[in-house]
């Protein structure tokens, strides 16, 4: 027991003063003797409810008065609440929000890299690039910042044209077998890139196994009788060429339609056995891994059911499909429900589909379910120049339909038309990169643009594969342009430039005021989230100046400043949009722009020369939607 343990008496309540001795615990017995007692006073509380029990304080507050009180203090306090909780709703819904970024596909994200086969890259030594070809170069397209890539026809064709296709569903033995092809898309995939096949639905080749059938077929039960147009009698159609649209079949004894070539016999998609064989080609690429198709020659897809005559046009020219007007062969209605269709099919797979727009005119162009991307050949026809105001009718007519779904594309250069540095100076083109680079859109560059490659003067070909725009791809300082990898190389397919050993990536690479390094330094600018999810806006614009703004909350904004004239401009940006007078130097393109970047520039006077652009950028404050 503890030394200090005692037993102490109390009294529950005691209106006098009271002893209390100490009690040193040393026996059971208490001693008193010889000490002194403490005095303790209790306080009586004023308080009139002291010392009530339990059933007392339930009596007095079961009173009226008390449960008035109670129940005003409790409503206060619930009715206080409910209003503190109303204002914070109120100020949530009723704040001015900042504007959300738009969703954007991985489409919409990346540039695209468009690359002709046969002239890239020749693995094995035969003359004629390759898919193995275009597999070794994909740490080069990577580094571009590319992340997609489209492949010309890779389709087992006729010798002479990509297009007549035999069979959709093997490879073309000169670019590589199934397998090749295979380990292509799986390296691509391993890289988190994509890849985009050719979908050629509106011909095949005459050697094409369904042509021969149908051809040959005389019976109504036939598979393949309806496969191809076929008619007793003939129209004035005419092939883009300008020759007869109509070939005699002797076998059967009735013409075919042409669009194109005698070789290339149109398929007749309003059969539901055409559209089956087609629905499986995609399914069947679809499996190897894909990740689109860009739609060949989408708009003649479907031709008048009754075969109608088109009407003149009143025009002269020597070439006789221009003479027309193609109210029945070109853009019909069932061209756009066959794309989206097609489109619905690939989507399941998160693949796209692009197609060549139907004319120069967006305004009238696809609607916005048809594809995912329908590919611009506005530029193609430009040679030389396009000022401010023609940059603006193009840039225009494809802003003005973003807001209806339609997402822009952004291409100088294909296949089929002019290279771009054989239409335009290194100035002009530097000025269109930055414009269409920065803008919304999906930009497509056509292999060896980034290095100015140029037309090719030994080829004059107009017809079949052996084109001029289709020169080989300038990789290094060689004869050939590296263009043959193998230890042993035959003559290429298509004879080098005669710039190959000078311009070429290599020498490029090495020179941080080229062309591919400025590429290069766009495509990662664009990257930025103003210029990724940001909003568009118009600035100054004129015949010579170009100029925009791009802006996200909380992040920089940008104005985009170009002279497409022919004589230097000084202009004040200062007040169009969110620009503000103070700004920085981001970019610049063109020569003695006179303004280094990272330095500081004033809004309200900017000088600049032909062809010159820049870029400047202000800290923007999150813009409020009320």
């Amino acid at each position: 027991m503890s030394r200090n343990s005692g037993v102490y008496l109390v009294s529950a309540k005691r209106s006098e003063p009271y002893m209390v001795y100490e009690n040193n615990g040393v026996d059971s017995s208490v001693t008193m003797e010889g000490k002194e007692p403490l005095e303790v006073y209790e306080e009586e509380e004023d308080n009139p409810f002291y010392g009530m029990n339990k059933e007392e304080l339930l009596v007095i507050s079961s009173r009226p008065l008390w449960r008035r009180l109670r129940a005003a203090c409790i409503g206060l306090v619930i009715f206080s609440w409910l209003a503190l909780l109303v204002a914070v709703v109120a100020l949530v819904l009723m704040y001015p929000k900042c504007k959300a970024a738009e969703e954007r596909s991985w489409l919409q994200n990346d540039v695209i890299y468009r690359i002709y086969v046969r002239s890239f890259k020749d693995s094995d030594g035969d003359g004629i690039g390759d898919l193995t070809g275009v597999e070794q170069q994909l740490d080069y397209i990577q580094s571009l910042g590319v992340n997609t890539i489209s492949l010309s026809p890779v389709f087992e064709t006729d010798a002479s044209d990509d297009f007549s296709v035999i069979n959709s569903l093997r490879v073309n033995p000169e670019l590589g077998t199934m397998e090749n092809l295979t380990s292509l898309i799986t390296k691509v995939k391993d890289k988190g890139m994509r890849i985009l096949l050719d979908f050629i639905p509106n011909q095949t080749s005459k050697n094409h196994q369904w042509f021969i059938s149908s051809a040959n077929s005389s019976a109504y039960s036939n598979t393949h009788r309806n496969f191809y147009v076929w008619s007793s009698y003939t129209n004035n159609w005419r092939t883009l060429s300008g020759d007869v649209a109509w070939t005699l079949d002797a076998t059967r004894n009735e013409s075919y339609l042409h669009q194109f070539s005698t070789l290339q016999p149109d398929l007749n998609l309003r059969s539901g056995r055409v559209q089956e064989e087609l629905k499986a080609i995609l399914e069947f690429w679809l499996r190897k891994g894909v990740d689109g198709f860009y739609v060949r020659d989408s708009a003649f897809l479907f031709e008048d059911y009754d075969l109608r005559n088109e009407l003149s046009n009143g025009g002269a020219s020597a070439n006789e499909y221009q003479n027309l007007v193609h109210e029945y062969t070109f853009a019909q209605p069932g061209v756009f429900d066959m794309l989206s269709r097609w489109r619905a099919l690939v989507s399941l797979n998160d693949s796209v589909l692009i197609a060549n727009m139907p004319t120069n005119d967006v305004t009238v162009a696809m609607p916005p379910n048809a594809v995912d991307l329908s590919l611009d050949p506005h530029f193609f026809e430009k040679t030389g120049s396009c000022d401010g105001a023609c940059v603006k009718t193009y840039v225009d007519s494809w802003m003005s339909g973003v807001s209806g779904g339609r997402w822009p594309s952004w291409m100088a250069g294909d296949e089929n038309v002019d290279r771009f540095a054989s239409r335009f100076n290194g100035s002009y083109i530097r000025a269109y990169y930055m414009l269409t680079m920065l803008l919304p859109g999906t930009p497509v560059l056509y292999y060896g643009d980034e290095i100015m490659l140029k037309n090719n003067p030994a080829v004059t070909a107009t017809s079949g594969n052996n084109k001029t725009m289709r020169t080989l791809m300038q990789w290094e300082n060689a004869t050939d342009g590296g263009f043959c990898s193998a230890s042993t190389c035959s003559t290429p397919w298509i004879p080098p430039n005669a710039d190959a050993s000078t311009n070429n990536v290599q020498s490029q690479a090495a020179n941080s005021d080229s062309l591919l390094e400025y590429i290069r330094s766009l495509i990662t600018f664009r990257k930025q989230t103003s210029f990724r999810v940001g909003s568009y806006h118009s600035a100054l614009v004129d015949n010579n100046i170009f100029s925009y703004v791009r802006e996200f909350n909380g992040e920089k904004g940008y104005l985009i400043a170009i002279n497409f004239g022919t004589t230097s401009q000084t202009r004040s940006y200062f007040g169009y949009t969110s620009v503000e007078k103070d700004a920085e130097v981001a970019m610049v393109s063109g020569p003695d722009v006179g303004l280094e970047v990272e330095s500081e520039v004033t809004t309200d006077s900017i000088t600049l020369g032909p062809s010159q652009g820049i870029v400047v950028s202000w800290d923007y404050l999150a813009k409020e939607e009320l």
